[in-house]
């Protein structure tokens, strides 16, 4: 009888030391798994702050670009409108391209009957005819000149054209004349009463095909204002505001769009087009 109740006492005591055993196994088990999931729920929260903070700055962003942009359109806006007031009666060019992130500033001179605007492409915004110009290089010009007569207007155009040389196949049924003089060789074609040249510089290897043709291809979308007399001269040599020049004869009235740029210049022409 006390071997039995020596066993029972045996087997109750390691019965309740497993039970405590087990307990705190899931006690443990239960603080590591807490610890664990808020762990996670740190982590979590810390990551989404990160991403909402990302979010926020690429936000802000993007919200300043379209600003300073917003502010760039205004700016040029108001300069136009500035100009036409200085010269209420005349036609202006209403778009001179600019590169990406300038700002158009100008100076002007003249009257009405004899009136001249330079344009800049800054950084900043200036005021109109501000002196700071002066230390500045222009991009576009124009100018507009009122004559005795439409005869002396028509032959200050000085026409160039010249049908003579090689025969070049610019497209759209159009066909260019190219011959060499004085280290250059000149491509010119006609388009209504537009005459058309450019001049490319030999020594630097240079060839006035393909922009002649990038020329012939943008006018048959866009249209220039119809003169009684057009010259327009590309000058692959020159890299100032008048390597292209837009000039033509309207009655008594003489205008011209000068862009370092071939393609700006005549965007240029083709916005005073009434």
């Amino acid at each position: 009888m006390k071997k039995e109740l020596g066993l029972f006492v045996t087997l109750l005591t390691i019965g309740t030391l497993a039970g405590c055993t087990n307990q705190k196994d899931q006690e443990t088990s239960q603080a590591s798994t807490a610890e664990t999931t808020a762990t996670t729920m740190v982590e979590s929260t810390q990551t989404q702050k990160s991403s909402q903070s990302e979010t926020s700055q690429s936000t802000a962003s993007t919200s300043q670009a379209v600003s300073e942009d917003s502010s760039n359109t205004s700016s040029t806006t108001d300069i136009y409108s500035q100009i036409q007031a200085v010269f209420p009666d005349l036609v202006l060019p209403k778009d001179v391209p600019l590169a990406s992130g300038k700002v158009l500033n100008a100076a002007t001179a003249g009257s009405q009957s004899d009136a001249s605007i330079l344009y800049y492409g800054l950084d900043q915004q200036l005021s109109l005819n501000d002196k700071a110009l002066n230390e500045e290089t222009p991009l576009a010009a124009f100018q507009s000149k009122d004559y005795q007569s439409a005869d002396e207007a028509a032959a200050a155009v000085n026409v160039t054209g010249d049908d003579g040389g090689q025969a070049v196949d610019l497209g759209y049924g159009i066909t260019g004349h190219m011959q060499g003089a004085a280290g250059s060789s000149y491509l010119s074609w006609q388009e209504g009463n537009w005459s058309l040249t450019v001049r490319a510089v030999n020594q630097e290897e240079q060839d006035p095909v393909p922009v002649a043709k990038e020329v012939v291809a943008y006018l048959e979308e866009a249209m220039l204002p119809a003169p009684e007399v057009g010259q327009i001269t590309i000058d692959m040599g020159k890299n100032d505001h008048t390597a292209t020049t837009v000039v033509w004869q309207q009655e008594k009235i003489l205008r011209t769009v000068q862009h370092q740029d071939a393609r700006s210049a005549l965007e240029m022409a083709v916005s005073m087009n009434q």
